[in-house]
């Protein structure tokens, strides 16, 4: 939709403008650093436009565009421009980047104009504009897609993989009707997409809603002569500089990541230069560079297995076995599938005579990650090993085989993972899987079993970067605490709850929230599980003696603004949480303890000064996980509360809905036939206000504060737990498991009255 289109030309600018850039009085609006701040947060880059041409196919996108959302064009209120395509996105151009778009904000890539070049280009493209003919969406050379666009201020829910980007743009953007029905034959025929076979400027839009980047399209850009005059020749096989604004260069490449152009720019550039990557929009835009991780087409998920409640548990029978040594040269530690293997794995008989024992390791590897679960064991039974899988916090047993066989299923594995074949010592290890499109880091700690055997304990770490927001995570009002205790310049906050119970993904969701430039975030972490851009994260290493004492000593001199500090272990750790606080930080920090309260007696009995802690501290969080049921067969479980979930309820302070929901077991391919599908949190929540802060510091009884927090409205873990089984968001049955153990011991003196309705 690019390079084959006309080129308008439209004067009355003078002729020698066509041939020079565009030079404007002013500069650009924002500063060099400012600019490279809303690159990382907007993909929005800074040019030059090269000429006072433009290209016809940009202007017929834009004018297709505005009568697709209903937008009127009126140079009087500066809008934004076109200035280039990629594919069916629009690539617009304002000197002013808060001016709001005539698309939602993420349908078009954002370039920052110098004002000058803005009111040049915007007098080239009125007179086109006002003069197109409306669309012809039947008969013209554009297609509309048919069905309703979404209203300006709707959010763009980004998709996740290339097939699910270009089912977006065949809904909602206008295509030619030669891309149209090429786009339609590749998702039709292909199971895995070849990037090559998209249309042109196709691989850049995808680029773009996958977020993977900025996309520019070259054709109008002027690159910045100064730059080029100081780089060699050999960077301009591989890269385009575009533009340059104080020590800010953004570089165009057609394939990125580019590390050894980027190498190569710094050096010759010298010293306080920061280099910007964009994709260049072309039919070699997005090719895959070996070594390199950009999207890839996934192609369809494999066909579910057949399932009762979860996967189905397999047993293997005793016989002969034999590892092929030519089946899986890889490199240790690291372990590649493609979707090819991901579909072999997946229908590979474990039960066969010659079996493999990489392959069936491979099988439940994979299948772990498909079905999302935390933790894969491998363990050693009295005559027999088996493989469990945890998912949702729940332990199901996938695989059950001989000793020997199962002996050689760790000894595949370990060699995968590039760990030692010793089994009488303890041993920790890691691995990276490229599972098709995705990227999966795994933590693996081996323990000797009965002296011969051993068993093998596989983290699945979180997806990088990936974590969700607070308003995922908790209820309205619990995030609005959290982030107000975050907004402040100190405060000591404590997560508490057992393993497990995501506190860490909380800790990270709000580190998120402040994660700036102008923020300094230090962390102390064993293991580092949530890899996050901009957070200095150090990890315990035993085995280099580097532990709590030496990652403290040299964490207090890394000049944190926000500091997490881990598990608070011990008196000396807590000193050292409370003493950071005070001088001026924010301090995040974890104890494994059952409630708020709790907390509270938990470090005043280790010693700590109870007036220091009260001035410390500004929230303490416990909280819990429990199962959230499947939304696809939830309703086949709704019924009615009986009397005593109804008293259940009421006493607790809870509002008694009108319908509960039990977990549906059956063939559901959602949930695996289990009935449920994530977990949610329950959450309990202490402002440490002045009323709450005397309390601890004259170290009044934990049940004090427990009333404080009934009388102010502030839910305890269980009555959290109930309130989300009456908004169906879980059963009462995955909720009871936090109830008090002897709350409703049968026969208590007032058992009879407590159950009446």
């Amino acid at each position: 939709m690019n390079a084959p289109s006309t080129v308008v030309t439209i004067t009355p600018c003078p002729a020698a403008e066509t041939t020079r850039p565009l030079e404007a009085a002013e500069g650009y609006a924002l500063g060099p650093e400012e600019l490279r701040n809303a690159f990382a947060a907007r993909r929005l880059y800074p040019a030059a436009l090269a000429s006072a041409s433009i290209y016809g196919a940009a202007l017929e996108l834009y004018v297709a565009w505005l009568d697709l959302v209903h937008a009127a064009f009126r140079p009087g209120d500066t809008p934004w421009l076109p200035v280039g395509t990629a594919g069916p996105l629009l690539i617009l151009g304002h000197h002013h980047p808060t001016t709001p778009g005539p698309l939602p904000s993420g349908w078009f890539q954002p370039v920052l104009l110098r004002r000058g070049d803005y009111e040049r280009h915007l007098r080239l493209c009125t007179p086109f504009v006002q003069n197109a003919p409306a669309p012809d969406w039947d008969a013209g050379t554009l297609v509309a897609p048919r069905r309703l666009f979404p209203v300006p201020d709707v959010r763009l829910v980004r998709p996740t993989t290339l097939r699910a980007a270009l089912r977006f743009l065949l809904e909602y953007f206008p295509h030619r009707p030669a891309d149209l029905q090429r786009l339609q034959e590749l998702l039709v025929d292909s199971d895995e997409v070849p990037l090559d076979a998209l249309p042109p400027g196709y691989h850049g839009a995808c680029w773009f809603l996958l977020e993977h980047g900025a996309v520019a399209d070259p054709t109008v850009i002027a690159p910045p002569e100064s730059v080029l005059r100081q780089l060699s020749p050999a960077l301009s096989a591989h890269t385009r500089p575009l533009a340059a604004h104080g020590r800010e260069l953004w570089v165009g490449a057609e394939r990125l990541p580019q590390p050894a152009a980027e190498d190569l720019l710094l050096n010759e550039l010298g010293d306080g230069w920061h280099v910007h990557f964009v994709l260049l929009d072309g039919p070699r835009a997005i090719e895959r560079a070996p070594g390199t991780t950009p999207y890839a087409a996934p192609g369809p998920q494999p066909a579910a297995e057949p399932r009762g409640a979860g996967r189905v548990r397999v047993k293997i029978e005793d016989g002969r076995a034999r590892i092929r040594s030519g089946d899986a040269a890889r490199e240790p530690g690291t372990i590649r599938l493609s979707q090819k293997d991901i579909r072999e794995l997946e229908t590979y008989n474990a039960r066969r005579p010659d079996r493999d024992p990489l392959k069936v390791f491979l099988k439940e590897l994979s299948a772990g990650i498909r079905h999302g679960a935390t933790d894969l064991h491998i363990e050693l039974g009295l005559d027999s090993y088996r493989i469990r899988a945890r998912i949702d916090g729940y332990l199901e047993e996938w695989l059950e085989m001989p000793a020997d066989f199962g002996r050689m299923v760790i000894g595949a594995a370990k060699e995968q993972f590039g760990m030692p074949p010793e089994r009488w010592l303890p041993q920790d290890g890691a691995c990276t899987v490229h599972h098709g499109a995705e990227i999966v880091n795994l933590r693996v700690a081996a323990y000797p079993i009965r002296g011969t055997g051993q068993k093998l304990a596989i983290r699945f770490l979180p997806r990088r970067g990936q974590v969700p927001p607070l308003d995922q995570l908790m209820p309205a009002r619990e995030a609005a605490l959290l982030r107000r205790a975050i907004s402040r310049p100190y405060g000591l906050i404590l997560l508490c709850g057992p393993t497990g119970s995501g506190k860490t993904t909380t800790t990270f969701s709000a580190l998120a929230e402040i994660n700036q430039p102008d923020v300094n975030i230090t962390t102390m972490e064993d293991p580092v599980e949530y890899e996050m851009d901009g957070v200095n994260q150090a990890e315990l290493d035993r085995r280099r003696l580097v532990d709590w004492d030496a990652l403290l000593a040299g964490f207090l001199r890394q000049d944190p603004d926000v500091g997490m500090v881990g598990e608070i272990r011990d008196r000396d750790t807590a000193d050292t949480a409370i003493r950071l606080t005070l001088t001026g930080h924010i301090v995040f920090a974890t104890l494994h303890t059952m409630s708020c309260a709790h907390t509270v007696e938990r470090l005043v009995d280790t010693g700590v000064n109870a007036q220091m802690f009260a001035n410390a501290a500004t929230l303490i969080v416990s909280q819990r996980l429990v199962r959230r049921l499947c939304r696809r067969c939830r309703d086949a479980g709704r019924r009615a509360p009986t009397p005593a979930e109804t008293s259940l309820f009421q006493r607790h302070g809870v509002e008694a809905p009108s319908a509960v929901f039990d977990p549906v077991r059956g063939d559901c391919e959602e949930c695996r036939g289990t009935g449920y599908r994530g977990q949610i949190g329950a959450f309990e929540m202490l402002p440490v206000t002045s009323e709450v802060a005397l309390l601890i510091a004259e170290k009044r009884p934990i049940r004090e504060i427990e009333a404080w927090m009934q009388q102010h409205g502030f839910t305890r873990v269980y009555q959290a737990a109930l309130t989300l089984a009456a908004r169906g968001e879980t059963s009462l049955a995955e909720a009871g498991q936090w109830q008090a153990v002897w709350e409703e011991l049968p026969d208590r003196p007032d058992a009879a009255r407590r159950n009446e309705p």
